[in-house]
């Protein structure tokens, strides 16, 4: 999913989605970040039929995914963009399976960095993290690994962090304090990438 928001279309947001539901709590913490956000933003989710990492080790000779589907046209704009956006449902402690299997596909770039090593180092990116999940104090360890993958995509600390964690008791979509927050961070990254990217702050 692409949109072109406010006629800011030099800055680039990718948005990684790691719940299966369209209309779920991180559907609604979305569209409250999203309805702020200027620039271009793309959008991932386990619905644009991405593969996980077959661990094949392909990636360890030359560049790119010997996967042919969806993350090649990923790979192409996280060279460009500016922010990445990882938002999941917290399962068991951890990110979602399907965010999990979208990051697996990250693997060339750790293998570009670390075993290949003749990648360049990430530009440097804001990061927004939102979690959701039904049980307060579940998000640390899921905070943890999200992190993990946004440093390796150059994102060295989110400059937010959205927790909707009673979403049993309370929907994200109802948690005034979670929907302020990403509004918030929209705003952030605006106000971030709005000078050096539009020149209009």
């Amino acid at each position: 999913m692409m949109k072109h928001l406010d006629g800011w279309m030099k800055m680039k947001t990718l948005i990684i989605n790691g719940s299966p539901k369209k209309n779920g709590d991180i559907a609604a913490l979305l569209a409250a970040f999203v309805a702020h956000l200027s620039g271009e933003v793309k959008e991932i989710s386990c619905h644009d039929s991405i593969s996980p990492c077959l661990d094949c080790r392909c990636c360890w000779k030359k560049s790119g995914c010997a996967v042919q589907d969806g993350m090649q046209e990923i790979y192409a704009y996280l060279e460009e963009c500016d922010n990445i956006v990882l938002a999941s449902p917290v399962w068991f402690s951890s990110l979602s399976g399907p965010m999990l299997n979208i990051a697996s596909r990250f693997q060339t770039i750790y293998a570009g960095k670390y075993i290949r090593k003749d990648r360049k180092a990430e530009k440097a990116r804001n990061g927004v993290l939102i979690l959701a999940g039904g049980d307060p104090g579940t998000e640390r360890a899921a905070a943890q690994s999200a992190k993990i993958i946004l440093k390796l995509l150059g994102v060295d600390l989110p400059c937010a962090e959205i927790y909707s964690m009673n979403t049993d008791r309370l929907p994200a979509g109802k948690d005034r304090r979670a929907l302020t927050e990403a509004r918030n961070a929209a705003n952030t990254l605006n106000a971030r990438c709005g000078k050096d990217v539009s020149g209009r702050l």
